[in-house]
């Protein structure tokens, strides 16, 4: 958060005399700021904790998101107390050495939760548009080295220029007795909200357009070739059945809908991401420019755009690991509260082990004289009376292993050349054989 607008003569606040005066808000008011403090410093502490603790989490993107729930615990613990005791009581209740202090680490707080959004962006710009090259670009030091330079830069944003009294450059207005207020003069407010603010926000805009219309790009070409792939391997496997009429196109339709209906929640994400953090930082930023121009934003409303600023480290532990499946998953192992029902499915019975045997997508195992062949990377190969013998993958199909067939081809399988070759070319994935 950049401090409040404004030329100065000095940069020490005037004090009044006298013990503070009993607080002058309501006690809604009050009661709705400490939920707020509360829920910030919880919600963060929670996510933390579940990163640092569960291995699944424990992954180059998320150190970015362990800087961004940091920052904003520390808004939550630091940053936020004061301001509400100096919302409430219309004055500064605490030491008077205090005063710059806390402003130093709320304007370093706030930047740092602003520029950690912005690596986000940039991370996720970057496992979406090149996922094969991120692992090389990405790596730990690098992430480290970037969080390193976003606090370095929020510092430097904060306390270099209290300290050496840049805010002060300007003409002066003297400020009201026992405020802490640090009144800016118009270029410091210029320079420290383009820095910490419209440069990232110009930045997550570009990533997140930029991953829209990749994720649209990726559906479509994905729902393209997924149904030219379907068509072309049940032509080659020629599966004893009677075909209905139209029901090519009606998979192709459902296939559409699907990455259509996935696209469309990319969308909303992003759309919600964007929104959140434009309604709570932009209308501060917009009122601390106007603020320096024509001293015109009253202190309450000020006070008002200030905790709607302070108000996006509170969702942003909310609204990031709720698109996050890791994060649900990891959540409902972590609190037994949450802890989500397991998934049940209806066991089938082993087909039959014919010439060849087309296996449903949710087939659940294989006759023992079968060979199972899945898309899937890693199977894991069956044993005699497994519940599973392969995994739920998109297609997977069941051959009769003739007699002397090895349990472990070495090579493309034999039985078939037609059906072997055009299977493997399509690089389905490893062959593995159910033991007698």
């Amino acid at each position: 958060m950049v401090p409040e607008p404004g030329p100065v003569n000095s940069s020490t606040p005037a004090w009044g005399p006298g013990p503070p005066p009993a607080p002058g808000g309501s006690g809604w008011v009050a009661a709705a700021l400490c939920v707020v403090i509360v829920l910030t410093a919880a919600a963060n502490s929670l996510l933390i904790v579940l990163i640092c603790t569960q291995p699944a989490l424990r992954n180059t993107s998320n150190f970015f998101l362990v800087s961004l729930f940091t920052s904003d615990l520390m808004v939550g613990l630091v940053v936020m107390p004061p301001a509400m005791l100096n919302a409430l009581y219309g004055r500064w209740v605490l030491a008077r050495g205090l005063c710059l202090l806390w402003t130093a680490f709320d304007v370093m707080c706030c930047s740092a939760s602003i520029l950690n959004l912005c690596l986000i962006s940039l991370d996720r710009y970057l496992l979406i548009l090149s996922p094969l090259r991120y692992k090389l670009r990405m790596t730990a030091p690098r992430a480290l080295a970037l969080i390193l330079g976003a606090w370095s830069l929020a510092a430097l944003a904060s306390f270099l220029p209290l300290l050496l009294g840049w805010h002060e450059l300007g003409k002066a207005r003297t400020p009201a007795p026992g405020q802490c207020r640090l009144l800016a003069s118009l270029p410091f407010v210029l320079v420290a909200s383009g820095v910490t603010f419209f440069l990232p926000s110009g930045a997550i805009c570009f990533t997140y357009c930029r991953i829209l219309l990749a994720a649209r790009k990726q559906a479509v070409q994905v729902a393209s070739l997924t149904t030219g792939t379907a068509g072309q391997a049940l032509e080659t496997l020629q599966v004893p059945r009677t075909p209905r009429p139209g029901m090519e196109s009606a998979d192709s339709r459902r296939l559409a809908t699907k990455h259509s209906r996935k696209a469309l929640k990319a969308s909303l994400t992003l759309g919600i991401l964007l929104g959140m953090f434009f309604v709570t930082w932009l209308p501060f930023f917009v009122a601390n420019i106007a603020q320096a121009v024509c001293d015109c934003i009253s202190p309450g409303l000020f006070d008002v755009l200030t905790w709607l600023g302070y108000c996006n480290s509170t969702m942003n532990p909310i609204i990031y690991p709720l698109f996050m499946r890791d994060f649900k998953r990891a959540l409902g192992r972590f609190l037994p509260c949450v802890h989500c029902p397991p998934e049940h499915r209806p066991a089938l019975p082993p087909p039959p082990c014919g010439p060849l045997t087309a296996v449903p997508d949710q087939a659940s195992a294989c006759s023992r004289c079968c060979l199972c062949l899945c898309r899937q990377t890693q199977i894991q190969t069956p044993l005699q009376g497994a519940p599973r013998a392969c995994s739920s993958q998109p297609s997977f199909c069941c051959l009769e292993r003739p007699p002397g067939t090895p349990r472990h081809p070495p090579g493309p399988p034999l039985w078939s050349t037609s059906l072997s070759q055009t299977l493997w070319s399509l690089r389905y994935g490893r062959i593995h054989s159910v033991p007698p």
